[in-house]
Order: structure tokens, then C-alpha cells, then sequence
């Protein structure tokens, strides 16, 4: 009977599994389906920065592509804009009204209007940017955002619009104030590290002129022993007037390291190639190679510790028997 029982049950086992098996993957194959967007916008620009310089009273045009990376037509229109930095690593905030440094009303594209852009194709706008004769020299930054137009997805209700905006630096020559200062210089993750990774050297600087810059440099790494063993360059970004940016480098895997080591930074700026020095010290400590000596180590002083009372009566019979000779 129960043999009987248990041959019968099997097969319903069989298919009750089968069946739930059959349905699990229908629900993960429609969430699946269901979360993979058909149709979503892609557009790209190039080139996606712009520094240029123009005299007072002279104008220069930039060409920008747009590319149009999704499978249906878009319709692009193009507006100057200015923006702001937000925070140090190089993030633009598109602003409406003007600022200290507006670079919009300089700005007209062609052309201007609404533009449909094929699937997989591109459209060029060219850029005028036109200085008034009276403009004061230094760096004025804007953008031109390429805006997709909404268009209601077939089978939704919601309109999908897409934005780019390329980043336009405009120098206007003449006495500009160059003038950049240091926030800060420091090894991340510091005073100790350990060996065998990668250091990251953090520069972070201020520009207090009128004219955006792009500092470069190199930082070199000295041993306690004052012998350089490592340089790297820095990351070097345009500052706008009034920001600051943070420039990282690398000091990629130095290998087997141990002690004391100051990384000194040299950075120079500007036309007349002024000058910024710092430097900062650290410690590095190759745990994977020290804690098995500090493992040892410790057990060899408990071990002596526990025999101590032994090795000292040893070494009284020693004694004792030096003596009796």
C-alpha cells in the first residue's frame, strides 16, 4: 500500500513543480520585457567642450554634431544658455539669468529653429560667438543646451525629452587677472596606508582671478631618506573664476613600501607660468608582509613569558656552576 501510495504521488509531484516552474519563468520573463524601454531618446554632442579666444569687436563660428543614437526621428532646438559651477569636480549648473561671467547673449546658432534628426544620423549647428567691442577682458563660459522636443511614447502617457549641453569657454584678451591659490593638498586615506594599492594624491585649488585656467603639474614622491622614488602628473581641468577643482593623481601601486614619505606638488598656471608648491607626508605599511611578523612576534614573547620562571632557573645553574670552576 504504501509502496502504491508513494508511486502515485510522484508523478503529481513532478507535474505541480513542472507547472510552477513554467509560471515563475513566464513572471520573470514578462518583468524582464517589461523593464527594458523600447524607443528611449539618445543624443550625443561633439565636441562636448570649447575654449576659444576672441578679440573686442571680432566674432568666430564652431561647428557642434548632434547624433541622434536612438531608433525614431527627434526633433532638436538649440538654446544659448550660461551656467555655474557646482561643487569641485566639475559639474555645470544651467542658469536662466545672468551672471558675472555670461556668455549667452554672445551666442547664436544655425540654425536656431526646431531641427528633426533622423535615427542614426546627425545634424551640424554652426555657433557663433560675436564680442562687443566694449568687453572687458577675461573669461566669459556659457553653453548651448540641444534639447530634444516631447514626444509621447506610443502606448504611454509620458514625454520623454532629452538635454546635452556642451561646455564654451571664451577668453577675451588683453590685462586678464590670472590668479589661482590652494585649498588643500593631501594624501587620501591617510596618515597610513598600506602597500601593494594604489595612493591617491588629492589637489584642490581656487581660482581668484577672471579668466578660467587650466593648471598643470607633477607631484614627486621622496622616501624618508629624501630619494625620490615615484612622480605622477595631475589631472589638469579648466577652473572658472570663482570655483574650485579638484585635480587627483595617482601614484599607481608603488609595490613594497614601509615608512615615512612626502609627495610634493609642483603646479604652474598662466601665461607668465606663476608658480604653486606644497607637500604632505604620509606612512605607508605593508600589513600583508608585517602582520605574519607580528603574529610571530607575539606568540614568541607569550612562549618566553610562560617558560620565564625555567630560562631563569637555567641560567641561575649556569651561574652556579661557573662559579664552582
Amino acid at each position: 500500500m504504501f509502496s502504491l501510495q508513494r508511486s502515485v504521488a510522484s508523478p503529481l509531484s513532478i507535474a505541480a513543480f513542472s507547472i510552477v516552474a513554467v509560471l515563475v519563468a513566464l513572471l520573470v520573463s514578462y518583468a524582464a520585457t517589461a523593464q527594458t524601454p523600447e524607443g528611449s531618446v539618445s543624443i550625443t554632442v561633439s565636441p562636448q567642450s570649447l575654449d576659444t579666444a576672441v578679440n573686442p569687436g571680432q566674432s568666430t563660428t564652431n561647428v557642434f554634431r548632434v547624433t541622434n543614437g536612438s531608433d525614431q526621428s527627434i526633433t532638436i532646438q538649440p538654446t544659448p544658455k550660461n551656467f555655474v559651477p557646482r561643487g569641485n569636480e566639475g559639474a555645470i549648473q544651467i542658469e536662466e539669468e545672468d551672471t558675472p561671467y555670461s556668455l549667452a547673449q554672445w551666442l547664436s546658432v544655425d540654425p536656431g529653429g526646431e531641427t528633426t534628426i533622423r535615427p542614426n544620423q546627425t545634424a551640424d549647428f554652426e555657433v557663433t560667438i560675436s564680442v562687443p567691442e566694449n568687453a572687458d577682458p577675461g573669461g566669459h563660459f556659457g553653453s548651448v543646451v540641444f534639447r530634444t522636443l516631447p514626444s509621447a511614447q506610443e502606448g504611454t502617457a509620458a514625454a520623454v525629452s532629452q538635454e546635452v549641453a556642451p561646455v564654451i569657454l571664451v577668453r577675451v584678451p588683453g590685462d586678464a587677472n590670472e590668479d589661482v591659490s590652494l585649498t588643500s593638498f593631501r594624501a587620501l586615506n591617510t596618515p597610513i596606508v598600506t602597500s601593494d594599492r594604489d595612493i591617491t594624491l588629492e589637489t584642490i585649488v581656487k581660482n581668484d582671478g577672471n579668466v578660467h585656467i587650466k593648471p598643470t603639474g607633477t607631484i614627486s614622491i621622496f622616501n624618508t631618506f629624501g630619494q625620490q622614488v615615484g612622480s605622477t602628473p595631475i589631472d589638469s581641468n579648466n577652473v572658472i573664476p570663482g570655483a574650485e577643482r579638484k585635480m587627483n593623481a595617482t601614484w599607481e601601486n608603488p609595490g613594497f613600501r614601509f615608512g615615512r614619505y612626502t609627495a610634493k606638488l609642483t603646479m604652474v598656471y598662466g601665461k607668465d607660468n606663476k608658480i604653486i608648491t606644497a607637500e604632505d607626508s604620509f606612512f605607508v605599511i605593508p600589513l600583508k608582509q608585517t602582520i605574519p611578523a607580528i603574529i610571530i612576534l607575539v606568540v614568541a614573547s607569550f612562549l618566553l613569558y610562560r617558560i620565564r620562571h625555567r630560562l631563569l632557573l637555567a641560567a641561575r645553574i649556569l651561574a652556579g656552576k661557573q662559579e664552582g670552576k
